[in-house]
């Protein structure tokens, strides 16, 4: 054997000799898994070495992507494992898992084996790593607003949960006053919502006060806090409003108590006060800005002492009270309106309406006047008439068939006047006072109505009264009631005129209201409404009475 071929053999020899005594390295396992929610966040990869372990030896592990992408779920690997001469023990190697937040489903990274020193490579010299999704979500309202009827009882609020299901989860919710406070408009509300494994959706509710006030919508603020597990999403804040089913505002505004002497009235609405939709402006200022006052320059202003509002108009005025307020009827223009009988109605352009009835300008002429009859005292009617007990004092005291002492019934009789809404300048010559002029209808001969002359920086100024129904709106309903009765108008000097059967027919208002008598119903309830009582005025026409409900009485004469 030659020297060449006695070195190969040797080679071959010891080759052999080292083969037989090298130990195997493989991963115990061909497929790991771990959730990408875990606590630490890594894999742990297990290698083995089985076989001769006297000799040291060493192995490349090295990941590629499978469906999990590195640097999006997990860090790239790639790291060499070593045992020492006579250690056969397993050793692990850690892999970084990345949670992205997104729901994509388990992905898997590829791992394997590669150079090999000391030992050889078994036959599982590959493993899948299964990444398993674990997204517990995002906790948010469902929507940024939610609204409720001030009648409805509660608000029924949803909180989803986004982005994930994993797991349980929990989040505090709670409520905070903004323009609706508690305990006033709703119950303050706290408490924890928890999400089980796979629940998108929990609620909670909000007791909401139906308190019976009008006033314009109001908010509260619903916030969420301190999930476990899950985080919070972008609509962590919501608004809850409460919409308003009340259309009177008046008993929620700030009100004038008007003190004259000898004048009884009821309150008027201040009109310096804030407007419930807006406190920047107050209601005078709303009033201003309706386009019938802004496009003629005209403005209306309020006496504090009367709470009259007035507005001159050229050399006329507008004098009234405003008695109430409440919400407009949705889409109304911002307007004012005037009725035949010279009640109204003003329209802001923030949706109020605000509603009132003629005023005298000035008292102090008429009450002079009544004076000097012995009747000083009157009382202005929230309908916007004045009215002045005949009989003022002591009331008179009438004996019954069985001698029993009983209030004459005649003693609250009153006469009842209405107001025209405007003042004018008075004709030339005319004097302070109160006047009786002859009506300029003829078929009411005999019929009067008043002139009130008083002095306005030192202008001398005139306003008119007429009769009128007592409450207007039940004489128009009364009317109505009676088959074939439409189109019912009040027209001037205390007439009023309605259609019946095709004919235009008309009335006039007798000044003078009574109580009526209670044995006229005595056992029974009070019957209201418009009753025939013949021709009381001798003119050949069928006059009427209408019985209101507050107790009175009062004639009305057909005219011919």
């Amino acid at each position: 054997m030659n020297m060449i071929t006695r070195s190969t053999a040797f080679f071959l020899l010891l080759s052999a000799s080292i083969g037989a005594h090298a130990g195997v390295i493989e991963f115990n396992a061909t497929s790991f898994s771990v959730s990408e929610a875990a606590s630490p966040a890594t894999a742990t990869i297990t290698l083995k070495r089985t076989g001769d372990a006297t000799g040291a030896a060493s192995v490349l592990i090295s990941s590629a992507n499978g469906t999990a992408t590195a640097g999006n779920d997990y860090t790239a690997l790639s790291s060499t494992i070593s045992w020492a001469a006579g250690d056969s023990a397993n050793k692990t190697v850690t892999v970084a898992i990345l949670d992205d937040a997104i729901v994509e489903g388990t992905e898997t990274v590829a791992l394997s084996l590669s150079t090999p020193v000391g030992d050889t490579i078994g036959t599982d010299a590959a493993a899948t790593l299964s990444i398993l999704d674990f997204e517990a979500g995002k906790l948010a309202f469902s929507a940024a607003t939610y609204s409720v009827a001030e009648n409805a009882g509660t608000a029924t609020i949803t909180v989803t949960r986004l982005g994930g299901s994993n797991g349980e989860v929990t989040v505090k919710y709670a409520t905070s006053n903004g323009t609706a406070t508690a305990p006033g408009f709703y119950t303050a509300a706290t408490g924890t919502l928890t999400f089980a494994e796979s629940v998108l959706t929990q609620t909670f509710t909000v007791s909401i006060i139906d308190n019976s006030v009008g006033q314009v919508d109001k908010s509260l603020t619903l916030t969420l806090s301190a999930p476990t597990l899950a985080t919070l999403g972008e609509q962590a804040t919501a608004t809850l409003t409460i919409v308003n089913d009340d259309v009177d505002f008046t008993p929620n505004l700030t009100k004038i108590t008007p003190a004259l002497d000898n004048i009884t009235q009821g309150d008027v609405l201040s009109m310096t006060q804030a407007s419930p939709f807006n406190s920047a402006n107050t209601l005078l200022a709303t009033i201003n800005r309706i386009p019938e006052l802004t496009i003629t320059s005209l403005e209306a202003t309020q006496t504090a002492a009367t709470g009259i509002v007035t507005i001159p108009v050229g050399d006329n005025s507008f004098h009234f009270y405003p008695y109430t307020a409440g919400q407009a009827s949705s889409g109304a223009s911002s307007a004012v309106f005037l009725n035949q009988n010279q009640s109204g109605r003003m329209i802001t352009d923030e949706g109020l309406q605000i509603n009132f009835e003629p005023a005298l300008a000035n008292t102090s002429v008429l009450q002079f006047a009544l004076n000097a009859l012995s009747i000083p005292k009157m009382v202005i009617t929230s309908y916007g008439n004045l009215t002045v007990q005949i009989n003022q004092g002591p009331p008179p005291l009438d004996l019954e068939d069985d001698g029993k002492l009983i209030i004459n019934n005649s003693f609250y009789d009153r006469y009842n006047l209405r107001p025209s809404i405007t003042s004018s300048v008075a004709p030339g010559g005319s004097k302070e006072g109160v006047y009786l002029h002859p009506h300029p209808n003829p078929a009411l001969a005999g019929q009067e109505y008043m002139q009130v002359v008083y002095t306005s920086d030192s202008v001398v100024r005139q306003q008119l009264f007429t009769t009128a129904p007592a409450i207007g709106q039940e004489y128009i309903n009364a009317l109505l009631a009676l088959n074939g009765v439409t189109n019912v108008r009040f027209e001037s000097f205390g007439i009023s005129s309605f259609s019946f059967n095709g004919r235009t027919l008309k009335m006039y208002a007798d000044f003078i209201v009574r109580r009526v008598d209670p044995k006229t119903y005595a056992g029974s309830t009070l019957k209201t409404g418009l009753f025939g009582v013949g021709d009381l005025n001798a003119d050949g026409t069928e006059d009427f009475k209408m019985v209101y409900s507050t107790g009175d009485e009062q004639y009305f004469y057909m005219l011919p």
